[in-house]
């Protein structure tokens, strides 16, 4: 990496530049990892980018230490506290699934510091790299799979997404599709979300669970 990049690339944080990060969303690794070492030639000056499987063990290995702090999205943590109440009382033939392009290392990190809010009592979870998963998204396939395990037509399911891959495989599998896009997303961005999605919010406090009850 040039000099210049190193600067930039401490002054953010050690966080990717949003024109990168937004190209690689919710894609699975074997997917967004070529984006990224073809832009790390491009643009920082890297001349002898490592492999594709080599580069992905050094990422697993870093974020091995920031998995854990990752942080809820805005309204997350009272959206899964409502929904799960409404699964005990209200609508007890509601299910709850999470259907994530991570690995399962991944979730697994994860969920130690949300199990009793994220994760509480989802009734699937498929990540992106389960067996039964043969695409990834934008395909169909990790919300079929997840459909599949509550025993839910993907018709009458509803997703919640924040990148474009993820919008495009729920609606491919036939879901109801609220997208939620970062606010980093320029207004032209947004417009293609709301040409794709069912649904666009800013955040999640924006969604009255009681729309579920209609």
């Amino acid at each position: 990496m040039s000099e210049k990049a190193r600067k930039a690339f401490e002054e953010r944080g050690y966080r990717m530049e949003w024109e990168l990060k937004q190209q690689t969303l919710g894609l699975p690794d074997t997917k967004w990892a070529p984006i990224v070492l073809d832009w790390a030639t491009k643009h920082w000056g890297v001349q002898d980018p490592p492999s594709m499987p080599d580069f992905l063990r050094q990422h697993d290995n870093i974020m091995k230490d920031q998995i854990p702090d990752v942080q809820a999205c805005k309204g997350a943590k009272e959206l899964m506290k409502k929904l799960c109440q409404m699964q005990g009382n209200e609508k007890k033939d509601l299910q709850l699934a999470i259907a994530t392009s991570s690995h399962q290392e991944s979730v697994r990190q994860k969920r130690i510091k949300h199990e009793d809010t994220i994760f509480a009592n989802l009734d699937a979870l498929v990540a992106g790299d389960d067996p039964n998963v043969k695409n990834g998204k934008p395909a169909p396939d990790i919300y079929v799979e997840a459909a599949r395990r509550i025993e839910v037509d993907p018709k009458q399911c509803i997703v919640f997404e924040d990148g474009m891959p993820g919008v495009r495989s729920g609606k491919a599998a036939g879901c109801f599709v609220i997208a939620v896009p970062d606010p980093r997303f320029e207004a032209e961005e947004r417009k293609q979300f709301a040409q794709e999605a069912d649904l666009v919010l800013d955040d999640l406090t924006q969604f009255d669970p009681n729309w579920l009850l209609l």
